[in-house]
């Protein structure tokens, strides 16, 4: 198996995704884990510190991890999650020895979806998904009717870094 990349994106409603930084083949996608907490649900850290290691085969065959920052929240509350979220998940990627970098949601929109407008980029992001792996239904579970939102921004997100080769 080749190294790994492993896109996050952020927030408890995100996922992971994780490709080859060879030749950009999907391996595979969850949901964001998550737990109950106080006031609604939070990233499960413990779940999230484990996944990359069982889908890469272990933590040497990470080339790195690419997590986007959180940005654009509708809401004060949506914007602590968003930010908490995004704090975990470097936390664990740093604890864990995965080198990884942070991006704009705008950044990688852009130049993976040119002239994409800002309310068009769900329906674009899932049509670039769909033509860089056709085989893939980025469903989060089999019972799932549409594809989840998360796992094709996850997989965009770690094909941005092997194609600009973070």
């Amino acid at each position: 198996m080749s190294n790994v990349i492993i896109g996050c994106d952020n927030g408890v409603s995100g996922a992971l995704a994780a490709i080859s930084s060879h030749n950009g083949a999907f391996i595979d996608a969850i949901p964001m884990p998550i737990q109950k907490a106080r006031k609604g649900n939070e990233i499960n850290t413990l779940e999230v510190q484990f996944w990359p290691r069982c889908v890469s085969g272990g933590l040497d065959k990470i080339h790195c991890a690419i997590l986007e920052e959180p940005g654009g929240s509708k809401s004060a509350k949506a914007a602590t999650s968003m930010a908490g979220s995004f704090h975990a998940l470097r936390t664990v990627l740093t604890l864990a020895g995965i080198r990884w970098h942070r991006i704009t949601p705008q950044k990688w929109q852009r130049e993976m979806m040119p002239g994409c407008n800002s309310g068009d980029t769900k329906p674009r992001a899932l049509e670039l998904a769909k033509r860089l792996w056709p085989d893939e239904t980025f469903m989060a579970t089999e019972r799932s009717k549409v594809a989840h939102d998360g796992i094709v921004d996850a997989a965009l997100l770690a094909e941005y870094a092997r194609i600009k080769k973070l």
